[in-house]
């Protein structure tokens, strides 16, 4: 009997210890950053009974994305599940100074109880004497204690009421002082009493894995997550050392790290994928037209009724209008250079996965910061561009082909040539022109102004059924550099979008004139220290009694 109670016992052991919990803390190793969310290894060598037993790796980020739990495992062991899950720790010893400062808050707002007792009285008093002090030498009819009073009476209740009051003031002074004060210690109290609670609702997540090796042996686990905490932001760095000379790029990621755990000593890699964008492909629906049914008030005589000569309004149909259930998008007018429309989504060309060799210490506490993560030379040719009509300034422009080797997103930019930072700009390289413009900011020694030149008169003129007005500019550009400069400018006249209306281009100087955006282009060649100018006009014809604007989309 003996010896089987010792075998149930020890079969009870047995089991216990064969599922018993090996609970370990894994040390984060490598993290890749994407553009929001970042994938994360934890590692963790742990020692295992032969059969199954259970390992708990806690002290996670709780912002945990369960779908993408990934395990491996080195060593002849078998992984039967993993199951990521929220702990919720209760409340913790608590801190022996607790009850001290608790006191101590009790015995401040009893202090604060009293000033606010004395100071009512005060104010009360304060009150009273007031208006004692209006009563002063008043006489009241039909009341003889009212009586007119001496000099002497006199003096000394004005005597004994600014004394009093003025006391009363001093005292209402040093009541605020002392409350303020009381107030700054109640404060701060109450700011170490929180920081000492326990914390019982910070949540950390565990992933709980069930293993079943042949053999008690160590193994090494590492589990691959993702988190959503987390983000990384482009910044380049552009510096030009001259015209006949490449940009160089300065790659730079602004990483946040927001999971709730410190990343010490990393592998740290930056990718330009975004995994919580929608990955269902887009299915093409049909689009319908019909006809959309147009309404007007129409006035009819209300003269039969009680309110005759009243005017009365009636919805009628009127007419019937071609609608599109799906409005298609209008073209923009554009006064760039000859590039296409951005892409809307970010996801244009492959995905790029930066490298750093360092290790890396990025804290959880949301702060930006800024590594570099490539370096390289940007071959470039250089124009000056200008659209004065929007701004009177001229800016350097580089011209990059083949951009798409350089892995850039869209984000800021540093400017900076020949050592000096000359401002910011936006790369965006989202475009599907063979050519990435960016501006590396305005160039003070170049001017340009735009005017109508002086000799111009003729505005306006009326004919029997129309009108014409007549418009003209001029350009003046001055190189104040010691080498001759090629400057492109645009400008541009409006486009018609009614039969009625005429648009002419009277002069255009020399210029590319694209008439369907009713662009100017002029290509000029301006020596050293000289300047030049252009000029173009145009007219608009336009029916009388029906005045025109100006239009811009």
């Amino acid at each position: 009997m003996r010896n089987a109670f010792l075998f149930i016992v020890g079969l009870l052991f047995a089991s216990k210890s064969l599922w018993a919990d090996n609970r370990v803390t894994p040390q984060i190793t490598e993290v890749t950053v994407y553009r929001m969310g970042a994938k994360v290894s934890s590692v963790a060598s742990v020692r295992v009974p032969a059969g199954n037993s259970a390992v708990v790796f806690e002290n996670l980020s709780p912002f945990f994305n369960s779908a993408s739990l990934q395990v491996k495992i080195a060593g002849s062991a078998t992984l039967n599940s993993a199951v990521f899950q929220i702990k919720s720790p209760g409340p913790g010893p608590e801190n022996p100074r607790n009850p001290i400062l608790r006191d101590s808050l009790v015995g401040l707002g009893d202090d604060l109880t009293r000033i606010r007792d004395e100071r009512d009285v005060l104010n009360t008093e304060n009150m009273l004497l007031s208006r004692k002090a209006e009563q002063i030498g008043t006489y009241t009819p039909g009341n003889p204690a009212s009586m007119s009073l001496s000099v002497a009476e006199l003096r000394d209740l004005t005597t004994y009421y600014r004394q009093r009051i003025l006391e009363i003031k001093n005292r209402l002074l040093e009541l605020a002082i002392k409350e303020r004060k009381i107030n700054e210690i109640y404060k701060k109290t109450q700011e170490t009493l929180q920081l000492l609670q326990p914390r019982a609702g910070n949540r950390t997540g565990e992933i709980v894995l069930s293993i079943d090796a042949a053999t008690a042996q160590s193994l090494e686990i590492t589990c691959i997550y993702f988190i959503d905490q987390a983000s990384w932001t482009p910044i380049y760095d552009l510096r030009s050392d001259g015209l006949d000379k490449p940009l160089r790029l300065a790659y730079k990621a602004n990483v946040r790290n927001q999971s709730g755990y410190d990343w010490k000593n990393i592998k740290l890699h930056l990718s330009t994928a975004s995994p919580t964008l929608n990955n269902n492909r887009p299915i093409l629906t049909p689009v319908f037209v019909d006809f959309r049914p147009m309404y007007a008030y129409t006035k009819f005589d209300k003269s039969n009724d009680s309110e005759a000569g009243a005017n009365t309004y009636n919805l009628a149909q009127v007419q019937s209008a071609p609608i599109m259930m799906k409005q298609e998008e209008v073209q923009k007018d554009e006064l760039m250079l000859d590039q296409a429309e951005p892409l809307e989504e970010e996801t244009f060309g492959l995905t790029t996965t930066f490298d750093l060799e360092k290790p890396q210490t990025i804290l959880a506490d949301g702060h930006e910061n800024i590594l570099t993560a490539d370096e390289q030379d940007m071959p470039a040719s250089y124009e000056y561009h200008a659209v004065p009509k929007l701004d009177p300034a001229v800016f350097l422009l580089a011209k990059v082909a083949g951009y798409g080797k350089y892995n850039l997103l869209p984000g800021m930019a540093n400017i900076f040539y020949q050592d000096t930072y000359v401002g910011q700009t936006f790369v965006n390289p989202q475009t599907v022109a063979d050519t990435l413009l960016i501006s590396l900011g305005r160039d003070e020694q170049i001017t340009i102004k735009r005017v109508q030149p002086k000799d111009f008169t003729e505005r306006r003129k009326s004919f029997n059924s129309s009108i014409r007005e007549t418009y003209a500019f001029e350009i003046a550009i001055k190189n104040n550099k010691s080498m001759p400069v090629q400057i492109e400018i645009l400008d541009q006249i409006p486009v018609s979008k009614q039969k009625e209306i005429e648009v002419s281009l009277e002069e255009k100087d020399g210029a590319d004139y694209n008439e369907t955006f009713g662009k100017l282009k002029w290509k000029l060649q301006i020596p050293a220290n000289q300047s030049k100018r252009v000029q173009f006009s145009y007219s608009v014809k336009y029916p009388k009694g029906k005045p025109v604007q100006m239009i811009r989309e």
